[in-house]
Order: C-alpha cells, then structure tokens, then sequence
C-alpha cells in the first residue's frame, strides 16, 4: 500500500484526488487550512487542518508518505496582487522551506506540483499544441508564481534523495468545483444556469482553450508516481485534451446539457487572457502510457449530474 499525502487536499481538485486513490486502496493524508466540509469518514482518509507556512508541522503529518502532492495556491489567474513579493510569500515560500525539509520524510519517492499549463507558456506566435520545450511567458501574476516555484522545484530537488515530476494542466473542470467562487469558465457558466444570473462573456468568446476532466488529471498522477524513481531529478509533463474549445463552444454545450440559455454581458477582451493555449501531452503518453479518456461532452454531463445531486 502507497500512501500518498495531498497539500491542499480539501479544495475541487484535493476532493477528486483524495476520493480517487483512496479508493484505489492508497493510504491519503489530506492536508488544508481548512477542512470543514471535508467527505464523509473513509478508512483510507485522514485529514489535517495546518496552515502551509507550518513547515516543521507540515514534515511530521507527511512522515510516512511515498508521494506528496502539492495543491495548494492562494490565487487564481485573473488575481492582480498590489504586491508580487506578497504573492511570493503566499504561493512560493511555502513550498521553498517544504522541500528544502522535505529529506526528513524519509518514505519519500515522488514530489508532485502542480503547475499551470493554462498561463505559464503565455502568448504563443502560432495556434499549434504547445509542448513543454515552449519558451515560458506568463502574462499574470498566477502564471509567475508558478514558473518561480517550477524553477525552485528543480534547483532543490537536484541535490535530494526524492524526485520532482511537474505536472501543467489545462484548464481543469469536474464534480466539487467551487460555484459560490466560481473556478473557470465552466464552474461560472453552470453557476449562471443554477442560480439564473447573468454570465460575463469576453472577446465574443474567441478565445481557445484546452480543458481536462479532474478524473483524468488524477490519473495522470497516478501515472507519474508509479513510475521508477529518479533521485534528484525533475520532470515536466503536460496534461491536457490536446483539444482547443473557443469558449463560445463550451457555453453552447452547456446550455445543450441544461436545457437552458446563458444571459450574456459582453465585454472586451481581458490582458491577462491568451488568445490560445492548447496542450501537446505526446510526452506524458510516450513515458507513461496516459491519454486523456474523457470526452468534453461527457465531463461536462458529469459536472451538472454532480449540480443537480447536490441540491
């Protein structure tokens, strides 16, 4: 039995990750500032409430862990931060003072982040799916905290017993996804048909976007934490559909699924938006065997199956 340790566990992604190798038999300890709200008892699920900046605390609930996921991110991309050096301390320093720790846990194969596909690569010159070799041009504060902590991860993890694998989804959807604080276009877009609100729609909804279906990204880590161990070294794979949706083509197959037509306010475009990004995950598939299984079609029917059972 592996038992895996999930940082930023109890959020949309942490729930469906959690849930997953929990009933896959792994041992998951799930870590969060907050875990009211958390799933019903599971033998295989332990949760703790420490806040990330508890380094030393953090260390000891990890103790026995194979893998350690790292989840946990205080922004989302459209957050524009008065200061980057808070957004530093936030997002990146925490896990700096983890790693530099982390050969304590002396279990530990595989540390696992996850980055982001969706703006770490920025603005690309033409609309082919983007391969991890792409040059790295965020164009928000989201996307470069993450490239900062990427290039923590590998100047760490070089000198470690452990190995690194970076994961950079696209944009991700699935069941938990926050419709209070709407996480994407897809949890904004079905929070619009539930509650009967009024939808912002920039660009027309030009841009095009890759989604992966949060089943699938945990499979995807699964992936790389079954692979052999290479100590000290760093990966980084992409995880996406390798498919590009306009956003006015995700809204569509929503209001088909619903029944139901979006109120739109159209707005121009934002500049923290890329006009393209799609993810080429030849690397991921050629190391590991993954490939996306879900169709956008039937993530989505998920997500709303999930709405209208939780009301």
């Amino acid at each position: 039995m592996k038992t895996v340790a999930i940082i930023g566990g109890n959020g949309f992604i942490g729930k469906n990750f959690a849930s997953y190798f929990a009933n896959k038999g792994y041992q998951v300890s799930v870590i969060d500032r907050s875990i009211s709200g958390a799933a019903a008892e599971n033998k295989y699920i332990r949760y703790f409430s420490v806040d990330i900046h508890h380094t030393p605390e953090l260390i000891g609930i990890c103790e026995s862990a194979d893998a350690v996921i790292w989840l946990v991110h205080a922004s989302v991309p459209s957050t524009k931060d008065e200061s980057l050096v808070d957004d530093f301390m936030l997002n990146v320093s925490p896990i700096v003072k983890f790693l530099e720790k982390a050969e304590q846990i002396s279990s530990l194969a595989k540390f696992v982040y996850l980055s982001s596909g969706g703006t770490v690569y920025g603005n690309v010159s033409t609309h082919q799916p983007i391969k991890e070799i792409q040059e790295l041009n965020p164009i928000s504060n989201y996307g470069l905290s993450k490239v900062v902590a990427e290039d923590y991860v590998r100047y760490i993890t070089q000198d470690k017993s452990f190995e690194s694998v970076i994961l950079r989804p696209s944009n991700v959807y699935g069941p938990y996804q926050n419709l209070v604080k709407p996480q994407g276009i897809v949890g904004f877009a079905f929070n619009s048909i539930k509650n009967n609100t009024i939808l912002d729609l920039y660009d027309e909804g030009r841009v095009i976007r890759d989604f992966i279906f949060v089943g699938d990204l945990v499979e995807a880590v699964e992936s790389s934490i079954l692979m052999e161990k290479n100590s000290g070294k760093t990966t980084i794979y992409n995880v996406g559909s390798g498919d590009g949706h306009s956003i006015r083509e995700i809204i569509a197959k929503i209001e088909e699924i619903t029944g139901s037509q979006l109120q739109l306010n159209h707005k121009s475009s934002r500049n923290f938006d890329c006009a393209y990004n799609v993810l080429d995950t030849t690397k991921l598939l050629d190391h590991t065997g993954w490939h996306k299984k879900t169709p956008m079609e039937e993530g989505l029917q998920k997500v709303w199956n999930w709405i209208e059972n939780e009301n």
